[in-house]
């Protein structure tokens, strides 16, 4: 009897260990956020991501699919062939996954796996919403546009290949000969144009300022990419330094000569003095 009791002990110890390990192995490699009962895979542009469709034995399954809007992507028949796939997936049927590569915008979207058991009737779905983005490129500042007569200036800022659809945000460090002014322009006008054939946003944002107060020198940034800082107006603040110099010695220049007028003058005055006596 207490062997019994003890071996029936021991097995239910190595069924819970056994069971823990596997629930830990698929928590640590299932790679979906679940919201609400619906998985969400995430993937990138031109990156890959995994379905994972089952969680049962391989060896009990009579069909597995995936397919998006009624449409095939990649699975399995044990009964019969399979039909044309997507290029870009392949099915693992050791791990009952489909595989896909070379992500764009257009593979976004609700895709579903149809599974039925060979000890079942019905086939069961489960569905995955694939969520794809891109990230934006590093944003660049063109040469400024300035005119001369009233020194308003304007330069752009753009950054190419993102998604989805996002603003731009403006920063600007005001460096005048008294204080300096960090400003951030959150609503700036940002123009964004997608890429027909892509689907891949470009952000082209238009600043306007006045060299009037000093340097300035901005960043622009998408998301988590800032831009290298770009400064202007510097050559304005070096302009009216050499306008003060000229001006410093325009005026000693002057000094000098009407202070060697009147010492003229003065030498002058006495030597006809001298001469007179």
């Amino acid at each position: 009897m207490m062997a019994s009791t003890w071996s029936r002990y021991h097995f239910l110890t190595q069924r819970f260990s056994l069971d823990l390990l596997l629930s830990l192995v698929l928590t640590l490699t299932w790679p979906f956020t679940v919201t609400g009962g619906a998985a969400i895979l995430k993937g990138e542009v031109g990156g890959n991501v995994t379905f994972h469709c089952s969680g049962k034995s391989v060896k009990n399954i009579d069909l597995l699919y995936l397919q998006r809007d009624n449409v095939f992507v990649n699975g399995y028949y044990e009964s019969k062939k399979v039909p044309a796939t997507w290029n870009n997936t392949k099915f693992d049927r050791n791990t009952s996954s489909v595989f896909m590569d070379n992500l764009k915008v257009s593979h976004r979207g609700e895709y579903k796996c149809h599974i039925r058991y060979k000890d079942e009737q019905h086939i069961n779905e489960d569905s995955i919403t694939l969520s794809v983005t891109a990230k934006y490129s590093r944003p660049i500042f063109s040469p400024p546009v300035c005119s001369e007569e009233t020194q308003n200036c304007q330069t752009t800022c753009t950054s190419n290949n993102g998604y989805p659809e996002s603003s731009m945000i403006v920063q600007a460090i005001v460096t005048s000969t008294n204080e300096t002014i960090r400003q951030i322009w959150q609503h700036v006008k940002s123009v964004p144009s997608p890429n027909p054939s892509t689907s891949l946003y470009n952000i082209t944002t238009t600043v306007s300022y006045n060299c009037s107060n000093g340097e300035i020198k901005f960043s622009c940034s998408v998301g988590d990419v800032t831009s290298d800082e770009f400064s202007v107006c510097a050559h304005q603040d070096q302009r009216s330094t050499d306008i003060v110099i000229m001006t410093a010695i325009c005026i000693l220049v002057v000094v000098v000569m009407i202070a060697g007028v009147l010492c003229w003058r003065r030498r002058t005055g006495e030597h006809r003095n001298c001469t007179h006596v």
